[in-house]
């Protein structure tokens, strides 16, 4: 019998969810990581026997999943979180929150609100995400590396004023310009690659078709990902058919703007020809049920996401801003993604717990290019790993791991999470970033947010 194999760490024993090509499920596996690779699947016996680790994490109590890739997050807009009240829709929501809170926001704001997120999306299961822009993007992309989490994110830029607000509205020269500049600036990354830049723009109606087509221009020129919200609701797609003649994918299309590194995010309001392009040009979709359903977006009557991935759109999972879904837990995302659709086609084969789970892994590394790098637990695959506890009520009795982590757990059950072959958190210990100093900052410059805005709490009951 050959020498063991030297690794850096074992996680042994649980049950493993690979999201391999076969979505085996492994009990009582083990999986072999060294440096930031996975090299080793199987079952425990099997892996033990054949590497010897330097440390071997004991996970016969947990169920190891792939780390969740959220495809949709903010992190200005966390500074945000419960100010806007529950009462408004999707444009009464963004003209509020871009009007009277946004403008207000420091630097130090968003950086601190962007490790927030960052601490939440960890203690979640997140290990990825993909963030929709900041308009402080060079300090936050330095800043992000140092939690310890795999991402996305660049400059928020608009120049199309549409359906209300004007605040932080740009010509188009400025927004190509600096939009440049982030992407030759940073297009190295952090950190092993860990963060990196995309291309940001706000969609929904409020770019310029100058501007879409200048922005794909850049992605492809970076090999980067175009990054835009669409298709949220109604009055935004109508604007768009009125101004160009087309629907909002058409129109895309007719710019040259789909393709494998566009993702569009929301996609609620689209036709049957719309998803056959989307399918052709193989653009990418993020559906975030929590907002569809809080900021009143019309998931029930136009959303059409089982229809894409039936044509076969790749259509990812997101959260969305902690001031419009407010949650940044995947696993609810997934409880969302997985049942409303059976309710609203009055079908109970529509989705699911597997389609789910898809949508927050494969799907999400897909949607980002990297497919071949993270998603799924696989020999040569980076070591984005997440240990569920699985000795807890909510989680037994277990006889099928799927529907346990999807229809019964919460994000609360992660206990331990593993980014780029690192131990980032370990028995829900922080271990990048000091988490009760974040929220120590977080409550102080809240304070100076709200004196700022002058927004006052939207509960209709009194504070005293």
């Amino acid at each position: 019998m050959p020498d063991p194999t030297s690794v850096d760490l074992i996680v042994s024993g649980g049950s493993i969810i690979t999201m391999d090509a076969a979505r085996r499920i492994i009990r009582d596996g083990a999986l072999a990581i060294t440096g930031d690779r996975i090299v080793a699947v199987g079952k425990r016996a099997d892996v033990q026997r054949s590497h010897r680790a330097a440390r071997t994490l004991d996970a016969s109590r947990s169920v190891i999943v792939p780390g969740f890739v959220n495809s949709h997050i903010h992190f200005y807009h966390h500074m945000h979180r419960g100010m806007a009240p529950d009462t408004f829709d999707g444009n009464q929501w963004s003209n509020f929150v871009h009007a009277r809170v946004a403008p207000v926001l420091t630097v130090e704001d968003e950086i601190w609100a962007a490790y927030l997120v960052l601490i939440e999306l960890m203690k979640s299961g997140s290990t990825t995400y993909l963030a929709a822009g900041s308009y402080n993007p060079g300090p936050v992309l330095e800043a992000i590396p140092r939690v310890g989490l795999r991402g996305f994110e660049s400059r928020r830029t608009f120049d199309h004023v549409h359906l209300g607000h004007t605040s932080l509205a740009e010509s188009t020269e400025t927004c190509v310009r600096e939009n440049a500049l982030v992407m030759e600036k940073y297009a190295g990354g952090f950190a092993n690659n860990l963060v990196r830049p995309c291309v940001n723009i706000v969609g929904l109606g409020r770019v310029s078709d100058a501007l879409i087509v200048k922005s794909k221009e850049l992605a492809d020129k970076y090999g980067a990902i175009l990054n835009m919200h669409q298709c949220a609701f109604p009055e935004e797609v109508e604007s768009i058919r009125q101004r160009t003649g087309r629907t909002p994918i058409k129109q895309l299309e007719h710019l040259g703007a789909l393709g494998p590194n566009v993702v569009l995010v929301h996609m609620l309001h689209v036709t049957d020809e719309e998803i056959e392009i989307l399918a052709r040009t193989r653009t990418q979709v993020v559906h975030n049920p929590g907002t569809a359903l809080k900021i009143v977006y019309g998931l029930s009557k136009g959303g059409k996401f089982p229809e894409m991935l039936k044509a076969g759109v790749n259509v990812a999972l997101g959260t969305d801003a902690g001031d419009c879904a407010n949650f940044m837990d995947m696993v609810r995302a997934m409880y969302l993604a997985a049942l409303l659709f059976k309710d609203i086609r009055f079908d109970p084969g529509v989705m699911g717990a597997e389609t789910a789970l898809e949508m927050a892994t494969i799907n999400g590394a897909k949607a980002l290019g990297m497919a071949d790098e993270i998603g799924s637990l696989e020999p040569g695959k980076k070591a984005d790993v997440v240990l569920f506890d699985a000795d807890t009520p909510e989680w037994q009795p277990l006889y099928c791991e799927p529907y346990n982590l999807v229809y019964s757990a919460s994000g609360g059950s992660v206990d331990t999470v593993i980014v780029d072959g690192k131990i980032v958190m370990e028995h829900r210990e922080v271990k990048t970033i000091d988490e009760r100093e974040v929220i120590a900052r977080i409550r102080e410059l809240s304070r100076g947010v709200e004196a700022r805005s002058g927004v006052k709490p939207p509960t209709r009951w009194p504070i005293s």
